[in-house]
Order: structure tokens, then sequence, then C-alpha cells
């Protein structure tokens, strides 16, 4: 299976549906920023993932795509909220919603697709303790990703951090929306409730698995592919899974020293960056944060044993593997 054929041809399917819901209100200058990122596209992942679980579990697909949409347009949010308070200039390759229509603006926009999603849940045509149980489902995971986000803020302003810290942190920044998806799928395909417990961690392990991937694609990825400098985390100091072993375990000498010259260095040379990943590299920082991202798919995959076997499994498996095969 060639799993990112499948998940573009999923993902377009879903462009449509969840732009409808950002059709009607007003005033246009909010409804335009509040399409402003879904319209640009992306893997919709979450949306895809949600679909497929119920289709795989109980066959009811159809019934799942509002709620994708609904935890896309979450997304979206945090989004939105996110690059207000990073103040990041781009998104998608877009300016960011408060550079062209403001900071008041971006967090409305936030506010109202936020709204919107829980409106699109409450219509969802399936029982009405389901309907219930999604509700809690999905606001109990914007809590925990707002706890995330202030983890992941209050981690910056700490000289370091334990790994427990970092994946505790990185389960509820990413994680826990993942998990929604499968769990919230699973729900409305019918999934009995100690079945549903383990998708929503099925999609728990491979968002925690996509964001460590993603820290060793930020020192050892294609930097036309990345979306950002390779590198940028050395300079910006980011607390990854990476700088926790190294500066935990790594000893005085040399390549400790190449290390904290250009760690949290936002002037550090071009050269100090490449010398501190390659001491990275050399210390085996980098690849025991891949040994742990596969451990974590490896988890995840067990989790879908009680799924019947067919196209979806099979695409659900696929998808746990491609977060850990995207390209170095």
């Amino acid at each position: 299976m060639n799993v990112i054929e499948v998940l573009t041809k999923k993902a377009r399917e879903l462009d449509a549906p969840i732009l409808s819901y950002l059709q009607e209100g007003q005033p246009e200058n909010m409804m335009e920023s509040c399409r402003h990122y879904p319209q640009a596209g992306g893997k919709r992942m979450r949306p895809v993932l949600a679909v497929t679980m119920a289709q795989a579990v109980g066959g009811k697909g159809h019934l799942a795509v509002p709620f994708g949409a609904a935890l896309e347009i979450i997304h979206n949010f945090t989004l939105v909220h996110d690059d207000v308070m990073d103040n990041d200039d781009t998104r998608r390759g877009l300016p960011s919603v408060h550079k062209v229509w403001g900071m008041p603006t971006a967090i409305i926009s936030g506010d109202a697709l936020f709204a919107r999603a829980f409106e699109i849940i409450a219509d969802l045509e399936v029982p009405d303790a389901d309907v219930r149980r999604l509700l809690r489902l999905t606001a109990r995971t914007v809590w925990l990703v707002a706890e995330g986000q202030q983890m992941d803020m209050n981690n910056e302003d700490k000289d370091s951090i334990d790994v427990a810290t970092y994946i505790e942190t990185v389960e509820k920044k990413t994680g826990v929306l993942f998990g929604a998806a499968a769990a919230g799928g699973a729900i409305i395909g019918g999934a009995d409730p100690a079945t549903v417990d383990r998708l929503y961690d099925y999609g728990r392990q491979l968002g925690i698995a996509f964001q460590i991937w993603d820290d060793v694609l930020g020192l050892k990825g294609d930097q036309s592919k990345l979306g950002k400098p390779v590198g940028s985390d050395i300079r910006n100091g980011k607390k990854t899974l990476i700088a926790i072993d190294a500066l935990e375990h790594m000893p005085d000498g040399e390549g400790r020293e190449a290390l904290l010259a250009a760690l949290g260095n936002p002037d550090a040379s071009d050269v100090a960056v490449k010398e501190a990943i390659a001491r990275l590299e050399e210390f085996g920082s980098i690849e025991r944060a891949k040994k742990a991202a596969i451990d974590y798919v490896l988890d995840s995959k067990a989790k879908l044993q009680s799924v019947p076997d067919s196209a979806e499994k099979d695409f659900l498996l696929a998808l746990a593997d491609y977060a850990i095969s995207r390209e170095l």
C-alpha cells in the first residue's frame, strides 16, 4: 500500500465537507480568517483517522465525516492561537491569521472555530448517548491540549526537563487529539467501550511517535520538505527528546561543549549547528529518539489486533508506520 497516496485521496475527499461548515456566518472578515488555514489543505490526518476507524470497526465511515470535520476545525483553532502565542509570521506557506487580520480578529476566529466544532458534534446523526460521549471526549481533549501547550511554554523557561515531562507534554499537545480521532471514530462505528479505549491508545501513541519523529526530522531531514531550517530546534533551544537525552547523559568534554555552544543560541553559525548535530549523532541521542518513536508505533499497532481484517485496518497499520518512515 502506498500510504501517502491513500492518505492524500482520503484527505481530498474531506476538503469539501470541512469547508462546508465554514461558509455561513458574519462578519465576512471573521469568516475569511476562519477559513484561512482549513482551505490551505494539509494531511487531514485526524479526520481521516476518525472516518477510517469508524469504517473499520462498524462500516459507518460516512457517519463519522462531520466528527472528523469538527476535529480538523479544532486542530485549526489551536494553530491560530499557537501562532498568536508564538508570534509566527507564516503557517503552511501562508501568512498567519494574525498577520493578515490582526491579533484581536485571530483570537476571535480561533474562538469561533472552537464553537463551530461543538455545534457540528451536537448535530451528529448518532444515538444521543453517543453524542454525549463524543462531546465529553472532545471537550476533555481540548482541555488536555491546553495543558500541554502551557506545559510547553513553561518548559521553555526551564534549564532542563526530564523525559517523563517531555512525553507528557507531547502526549497532551499532539497525542490526545489523535487519540480522540481514533476513539471518536470507534464510538460512531459502534465499538464496545474496551475497544474504544484500546483504539484511543492507538491514536495517542501514534501521535507521540509522530512528534518524536518530527524532532528527528528537525535535525536530519530535508530542509526543502521541513518548512523550516534544519537545526532550528538547536538554535531555539527546543527541549526535544534528543536534547534531553544528551544533556542528561553526555559526559563533559568537547562533544558537550559543542552542543552547549549552539543549543539555545539564536546567533549560532551554520557550522556550529552542524557540529552540534554531529555530536548528537555520535553520542547516539538521535538514534535513541528514533528507537523510542519506533517503540511507540509498535505499541500503537498492537492495539489494532481486535479490529477485523480489512483495507481500512491495513491503512491504519500503514499510517502508524508512516509516522516513522517520513524521509530523513
